[in-house]
């Protein structure tokens, strides 16, 4: 028989919110305001690459998000030489241009509507405040959630499973009757393992699953997401 849960908690960008889709629109825009010398293809891959390694780096502690939010820009100018980047105001500017925009994954207000039906729901991000407050208030997906964590706020991140006790205390749950839903192996999934919770991957590379974790569920997409 399956497993009855009592709340389904979800992770946010690259789960529910098409994340590469903003920050894509956000780092055309830095080129534009300070006129930047960089082809857009390799200006983007570029700074991807960097983000995707000191994102890994917060996750294991080693740094925290003020320092990230500069610093992957510092990474980025040295690999494709920029040495006059203003790096401060481009991460600002960067920032407040990805506020703006808060597009969602195929299928993903669908599902989250339907399942709000049914259970008490969260988010749980590990972004950055003020960027995922701006990109929440202007998504029609927030309010069918009971609670919403954001990292920064409560000084908690993923994979840490402390982040979700404010969200099992406000609905009122144990973390063994929770599904938590996310995309990221070394946030999400371990987050979830650490916290006893079963956990659906969203996987839309379909990547084999690592040695060490269990998902209950692996889909493609959030369209797929399984019915309880």
């Amino acid at each position: 028989m399956a497993k009855r849960y009592q709340s389904v908690f979800f992770d946010a960008d690259d789960t529910l919110f098409d994340y590469p889709q903003a920050e894509r629109a956000a780092l055309l825009a830095c080129l534009d305001e300070f006129q930047i010398p960089a082809d857009p293809g390799a200006f983007i891959a570029a700074y991807r690459r960097h983000n995707h390694d000191i994102w890994k780096e917060f996750e294991r502690g080693e740094i925290d998000q003020a320092f990230l939010r500069v610093e992957r820009f510092r990474r980025l100018a040295a690999g494709i030489g920029l040495p006059a980047l203003p790096l401060e105001k481009v991460s600002s500017f960067y920032l407040e241009a990805l506020s703006g925009h808060s597009q969602l994954l195929p299928g993903a207000l669908e599902t989250i509507r339907g399942l709000a039906e049914r259970f008490p729901l969260a988010l749980i991000t590990n972004g950055i405040a003020a960027v995922q407050n701006r990109r929440f208030a202007a998504s029609p997906i927030t309010s069918c959630f009971r609670a919403v964590v954001i990292s920064e706020e409560i000084g908690i991140a993923k994979p840490d499973p402390r982040i979700f006790a404010p969200a099992l205390q406000k609905i009122g749950v144990q973390a063994a009757d929770i599904l938590y839903v996310g995309d990221s192996v070394t946030s999400d999934m371990a987050a979830a393992r650490n916290a006893g919770m079963d956990f659906c991957w969203v996987n839309p590379g379909g990547l084999p699953v690592p040695a060490g974790f269990a998902p209950v569920f692996v889909i493609a997409a959030i369209s797929e997401f399984p019915i309880l």
